[in-house]
């Protein structure tokens, strides 16, 4: 063979000029195949999941190996696992006296060597050099060992490059969606922004992130990209044995399934998935949710992926867990503390919205004012704390009894608001009906039933441009005012 112990200035040249790693290291690897008579040379790029690929070649078409790409990613050969493992060269002068050698008819190989490419510690690439009508030396070896360590330095410098800039692009989508959480207005504009952001810059066509219910004890898929419509609203059971969402919520801890085909427990959401890589939203130790990602392809995620992904998880954990407490606190205080209906400070923005909404689609709206008949003397005779049973349990017997759409309001001491959207001035006057019947059933007390006066004003029934609320509280005076007069006339009325 020729002395490659020394390259000559005009290849180096050549070499270190051209405008890719790629070519940088197909033009190396040319001038190897040069030197050594009858011999094929290919560089086998390795991933962290010992996922190989072809990465240049000479004397081999490529047609050959990328069928020899798929055979060595479904098994891979012994000489190239010592290697991935050892991080040693592989030296086989006669392949004919080793057994492990996966013998081709094609064309008959007489030595092999296989050089590592060693990057923090793990082998990313092979040079393998394989002769066909001789057998190599060790002192070939040794010949070809300057351009084995000029195509390192070229692949470490790539893989170097590639991954700062793979790691860059992570931490700028962490800090974009730092920034998108901070701008949002609610968790569910956050989590859109999110979905939005991984799928636009990371090229993930399918995109989920699901929240933790504690009352129905599953997730809840709130945001996603590239599902179709049936999966709005998809809760699925934390106590399921099945799914990777689930798995990576009880594990706590990132579930990657390679290939879907050969898990036990994937559950299908998309057409030909493959895929499947689910990530728990950790914070304050605890999980909030999972950001699952699915693709077509197989091993579509790899460590790495994970490695970078697991922060970027943890972030909108921690900005989502933040946004529920806030959430919360806004929440606890528009509601009253001892009977946990909306406040007075609740009130106006609920009625405005309610108004706007009635009057934009012509809608019924009815507000009812109720108050506690004889309240004091509930308080005076058997005391505050029994006061306080009675209003806990009014309002109790109250949103049992009235829709979710409909809304509860603390206006005074013992007075109430009843806000019930869509709902007509003789609909409203059949509800109390129902009302009196169940108040005066359950909301007892030692000195007998418990009964409250209403008023009633709705928008549709009433004149337009009035304060309906102050018409409502008027005519609830009024009625308090008859009922007087009859339990006056009448102590048992």
């Amino acid at each position: 063979m020729k002395n490659t112990t020394l390259i000559r200035a005009d290849e180096l040249e050549r070499i270190l000029l051209e405008t890719t790693a790629r070519k940088a290291v197909q033009r190396a690897v040319d001038l190897i195949a040069e030197s050594i008579p009858s011999c094929s040379v290919t560089v086998l790029g390795v991933d962290i999941d010992h996922h190989v690929h072809f990465d240049a070649a000479n004397g081999i078409a490529w047609s050959v190996l990328r069928k020899v790409e798929v055979s060595f990613n479904q098994d891979l050969p012994q000489n190239i696992l010592d290697i991935i493992r050892e991080r040693e060269t592989c030296f086989i002068e006669d392949v004919g006296s080793y057994p492990q050698w996966r013998r081709r008819s094609a064309s008959e190989v007489f030595s092999y060597v296989g050089f590592p490419i060693v990057l923090d510690r793990r082998v990313v690439s092979i040079i393998n050099v394989q002769t066909s009508r001789r057998k190599l030396k060790p002192e070939d070896i040794e010949a070809l060992r300057p351009l084995i360590h000029l195509i390192s330095l070229i692949i470490a410098r790539y893989l170097k490059e590639q991954q700062s800039a793979n790691r860059e692009k992570f931490l700028s989508l962490l800090h974009e969606t730092t920034l998108d959480g901070h701008r949002a207005a609610s968790a569910m504009e956050f989590m859109n922004a999110v979905v939005k952001r991984i799928a636009g810059r990371l090229g993930y066509q399918y995109v989920a992130l699901l929240l933790y219910d504690d009352e129905t004890e599953s997730l809840v898929l709130h945001s996603q990209k590239g599902y179709t419509s049936e999966y709005e609203g998809l809760a699925l059971s934390i106590h399921d044995r099945v799914g990777v969402v689930v798995r990576a919520f009880r594990l706590r801890r990132p579930v990657n399934i390679a290939d879907v085909r050969t898990c036990s427990y994937y559950r299908r959401a998309i057409p030909g998935g493959r895929s499947d890589l689910a990530l728990p939203l950790m914070a304050g130790g605890k999980v909030i949710g999972v950001l699952n990602l699915e693709s077509k392809k197989a091993g579509a995620f790899s460590r790495e992926d994970v490695r970078n992904l697991t922060p970027l998880a943890a972030g909108v954990g921690l900005m989502l867990a933040s946004m529920q407490i806030k959430q919360l606190l806004r929440e606890q205080a528009l509601l009253d503390g001892l009977t946990g209906a909306h406040n007075r400070r609740a009130m106006e923005g609920i009625v405005a919205e309610e108004l706007e909404r009635a009057r934009r689609h012509a809608h019924d709206l009815s507000f009812v004012m109720l108050d506690i008949d004889e309240f004091k003397s509930i308080n005076d005779r058997l005391g505050h704390a029994e006061g306080d049973r009675v209003l806990e349990t009014l309002v109790a017997v109250l949103r049992k009894s009235l829709r979710i759409i409909d809304k509860v309001i603390r206006y005074g001491g013992d007075e109430f608001l009843l806000v019930l959207p869509e709902t007509s001035q003789r609909e409203t006057e059949l509800l109390l009906e129902r009302l009196r019947t169940c108040v005066g059933a359950q909301v007892l007390t030692a000195m007998g039933a418990v009964h409250c006066s209403v008023g009633i004003a709705t928008v549709r029934g009433d004149p337009d441009g009035g304060d309906l609320v102050q018409l409502a509280d008027k005519r609830m005076y009024r009625a308090k005012a008859v009922y007087r007069a009859r339990l006056a006339e009448d102590p048992g009325y």
